[in-house]
């Protein structure tokens, strides 16, 4: 039975470093002696082959009694902060999803005001599996208190120190976000939400598809407001791959997701998605150098009310999997028009944009760092698990396609039934 828990475990962790001393096996790496990056801390079944929380706290109370603290990243799941002796901090967003850039600096001074406060203070940070998220804020604060200068070494330090084969932080838009913060930190810059008007996108060349043809729409996301979603009819054929026009412009502001979807008879299918700050492309993130290799950070100007940043296919999230170019070719970009606005006054980040839902009791009190970022909450009013593991390949991006496209049949058929139900009612007030 043992031989079949260590070997679940060792699947689970994958190319992750694992702390196999003193008689202890969990997913969990000292990235600096007073820095560990970790897995979740589990119960009940999930314990047996992650993290159980049982093991972490027996870990922590023999290793730093008194001295430690865990900051958890995750939106999707919670534990009771008492198993800690409610030493939690939470600061949480999604995976597989850049984190809201007003996260990251919070985050970065709680960090380093709790280990200044002792030099046996010890910070625990972990998202799901302790990889991708936990990597981002980890680096973040590998920037802020000056142990890098540059991100890319921040970066490549924490995928040496966490895994086997040097796959930290792998997903463009989490790593952009490092480099943004990086940015800001560097040229010493006052990060304030801008808004800009988005005026079309331009997809070059036509991404090749098996058995159809491509017929592309997209989403814009802030945070989790919908604020946009394009019609198939809106792409445009043009020599080199497809424009989309907008008939009014779309103003966004601050943490934009863009999602790119294929559309066919039976289904959409999500091809690649990117994330981005309005700040980082306004002419207040503009400076003489650029040390970061980020493209959202390279603008180009057509006329005074037209700008422009191109996005490649190393920058796509999930597209830059496409190692052999079977769907989409080395050249591939996504050119982002926009004019920009000005600046929007946020005091708080009380004024984030959210999800709307019902809030409900929960069985524990969380110790919540920002409670502006909510968790998301399903109809019932329990908060909903996903499968996500914080892995960035293929496997996971379909398995969160198709949970996307199960939701949205499901949004479908409720509401044909819903309006089944309204003319049948109507027809016997007539009868």
């Amino acid at each position: 039975m043992g031989c079949i828990v260590e070997f679940l475990k060792r699947c689970v962790s994958k190319k992750k470093i694992r702390y196999t001393e003193d008689g202890f096996d969990l997913d969990l790496t000292y990235i600096k002696p007073n820095i560990v990056a970790m897995g979740f801390p589990s119960e009940n079944l999930e314990g047996v082959y992650r993290n159980h929380i049982e093991e972490v706290v027996r870990f922590l109370d023999a290793r730093h009694p008194d001295h430690y603290k865990v900051y958890n990243l995750c939106s999707e799941r919670h534990y009771d902060p008492s198993k800690f002796n409610n030493r939690v901090a939470t600061y949480p967003f999604d995976d597989h999803n850049a984190p809201p850039f007003e996260l990251i600096k919070p985050f970065c001074d709680d960090v380093d005001k709790f280990l200044k406060e002792d030099e046996k203070n010890v910070a625990f940070i972990h998202c799901k599996a302790g990889k991708g998220r936990t990597g981002v804020m980890i680096c973040s604060y590998l920037l802020h208190n000056d142990h890098f200068k540059e991100s890319k070494d921040a970066l490549k330090y924490y995928g040496d120190a966490r895994t086997r084969n040097a796959k930290g932080v792998t997903i463009p838009s989490q790593r952009r976000y490092v480099l943004y913060y990086n940015h800001l930190l560097r040229h010493r810059l006052t990060y304030t939400r801008t808004m800009v008007l988005v005026k079309g996108f331009q997809m070059t060349p036509i991404p090749t598809l098996q058995n159809s043809t491509c017929n592309p729409f997209y989403i814009i996301w802030q945070q989790k407001v919908k604020l946009y979603q394009s019609k198939v009819t809106e792409a445009k054929k043009t020599p080199t791959g497809f424009a989309f026009e907008v008939t009014q412009p779309i103003p966004i502001c601050g943490d934009i997701r863009v999602e790119f979807f294929h559309k066919d008879m039976f289904k959409k299918e999500r091809m690649f998605q990117f994330w981005f700050n309005t700040f980082f492309v306004s002419q207040a993130a503009v400076t003489r150098e650029i040390y970061e290799d980020e493209p959202t950070l390279k603008i180009f100007e057509v006329d005074s009310d037209l700008r422009y940043f191109d996005v490649g296919k190393p920058d796509l999230d999930k597209a830059h999997k496409d190692d052999r170019e079977k769907i989409y070719p080395s050249n591939f970009t996504i050119r982002v028009l926009y004019s920009e606005v000005g600046l929007v006054e946020a005091p708080s980040s009380a004024s984030l944009p959210r999800k709307p839902a019902k809030k409900t009791g929960t069985k524990h009190r969380k110790s919540r760092s920002m409670d502006s970022f909510d968790s998301i909450i399903n109809n019932s009013g329990e908060y909903e698990e996903d499968n996500f593991s914080d892995t960035d390949n293929e496997e996971e991006w379909q398995k969160e396609a198709q949970q996307s496209n199960q939701k949205d049949w499901e949004k479908e058929t409720h509401q044909s039934n819903a309006n089944e139900l309204q003319n049948e009612a109507q027809q016997s007030t007539y009868v």
